[in-house]
């Protein structure tokens, strides 16, 4: 539920995006993933949790009709969900949606991403997503 919360904020204000309301969408979603707040870092099963709850059908993918029964419909969310689909198969497989971002974010190889790190890694997908939307490149 909170993830669906999250999502409509972001479709609310992604027009309008600003560095604060970044922050906070960003926020939003660490809260959603990390399943043990008091550590203040994302372990990969928290993510991977996150996938397979979104694989409502259980088929270790998640179709966009999947994706978007917790987000609303529109073109920040395509594009989310596009920039995650690295295959461009319009599935989501754990290695585009968990392994490969983990690994990005995972810095030293502990399997365990700090909360900067994840900060870091989503706010600049944000920002290519609303920079290629504008027609920039970046």
């Amino acid at each position: 539920m909170k993830y669906t919360i999250l999502i409509v904020a972001i479709s609310l204000v992604y027009s309008q995006l600003h560095h604060h309301d970044i922050a906070l969408l960003v926020d939003g979603t660490f809260k959603f993933v990390d399943r043990n707040p008091t550590d203040g870092t994302l372990q990969y099963e928290e993510l991977m949790g996150a996938f397979h709850y979104l694989d409502a059908d259980g088929s270790g993918t998640v179709s966009f009709e999947e994706y978007i029964k917790h987000h609303h419909d529109n073109t920040l969310q395509h594009e989310i969900f596009n920039n995650f689909d690295t295959n461009h198969d319009g599935l989501l497989q754990t290695s585009e949606y968990v392994d490969a971002p983990f690994m990005a974010m995972d810095h030293n190889g502990d399997h365990v991403v700090s909360r900067t790190d994840y900060d870091h890694y989503y706010t600049n997908m944000i920002h290519h997503i609303i920079q290629n939307q504008h027609g920039h490149t970046g």
